[in-house]
């Protein structure tokens, strides 16, 4: 997994519009003309969400800054919990064909890939509008088997959509986070590169199924830009140095509220905020919370605060 493949945030040029879509990519894979088999019936898809060797093993370090840290840290997570609620999919026109009620609890630490929902005998189609939440769970929502229940309990209590929890290291320094972000995201006009170009949403043939898999990307609380450059010649790189002097009193942890005393304007030059509003490290962070859920590995979907 090279950072090279990755992006941060890509929020295009609304004006004034702190969670805007997307910049256009390009030709759609596939048109909502109807079956695209040409000889109807039913197929199905399956949700699965996965956290990717980075969020199960670990992120490494990398001068190159090609697929680790490029100051030289190594990060292994203990928990990454997400809250997956209202997938929906729908055609061209907008037409629902299947929908996920209520909600389901992952920790994408916990090693393979998890099933969130099945949808048996949708007609063969092309689905381009496929969307999900992220938001914090409640009472009556689903739990994985792999969630440690006292954590479910503090994410419904305190209103955290993601928590994450894990320990940095490089040579005799060791540091540990847990932090809860109160974030709700909607994911939407959701994309991947199949077969070689982009198709928005999927396609469902008949008597097939496929797999539709919302991957959370641990890495990105690490980015060090809020947008990926227009000149491939900028990186955008893995960093963890200034979180790591954020540890004002010492004492081996590290808090959200002591990222919030670090100001961005001491960071120029290492951090860019692309155009957008981040005065703390804290709400520099939180924003690249909320590109943690992709769709099929790599895909992207337009990104909007709730």
């Amino acid at each position: 997994m090279k950072l090279s493949n990755r992006r941060p945030l890509r929020y295009g040029h609304r004006a004034l519009v702190l969670w805007a879509s997307l910049a256009g990519f390009g030709a759609m894979g596939c048109s909502d003309s109807g079956d695209p088999t040409g000889s109807g019936g039913e197929g199905s898809v399956s949700f699965t969400t996965w956290g990717e060797d980075y969020v199960e093993q670990e992120i490494p370090p990398d001068p190159a800054g090609q697929s680790g840290f490029i100051d030289g840290w190594t990060v292994r997570y203990e928990h990454l919990v997400v809250n997956f609620a209202n997938i929906v999919v729908a055609d061209q026109a907008g037409v629902v064909a299947a929908s996920m009620p209520g909600s389901k609890l992952f920790d994408n630490h916990v090693p393979d890939v998890k099933s969130i929902v099945d949808f048996d005998g949708l007609p063969a189609k092309a689905y381009a509008n496929v969307s999900y939440d992220i938001v914090p769970p409640t009472e009556d929502g689903e739990v994985g088997p792999e969630v440690d229940r006292k954590l479910r309990r503090k994410m419904i209590d305190e209103g955290y959509a993601v928590y994450v929890e894990a320990t940095a290291t490089r040579a005799a320094e060791e540091l540990h986070y847990a932090w809860g972000f109160e974030i709700s995201t909607h994911y939407q006009d959701c994309h991947s590169e199949q077969g070689g170009r982009d198709e928005k949403g999927f396609v469902i043939r008949n008597n097939s199924s496929i797999e539709a898999q919302l991957t959370t990307h641990g890495d990105h609380l690490y980015y060090d830009r809020l947008q990926s450059s227009p000149d491939p010649s900028v990186p955008t790189s893995l960093r963890f140095d200034a979180i790591a002097a954020a540890d004002a009193d010492g004492d081996g942890e590290i808090l959200l509220d002591e990222l919030a005393g670090v100001s961005m304007a001491k960071l120029v030059g290492t951090y860019d905020l692309s155009g957008f509003r981040a005065a703390t490290l804290k709400e520099f962070v939180t924003h690249l919370a909320r590109t943690v859920g992709h769709f099929r590995g790599e895909g992207e979907c337009d990104i909007t605060g709730l």
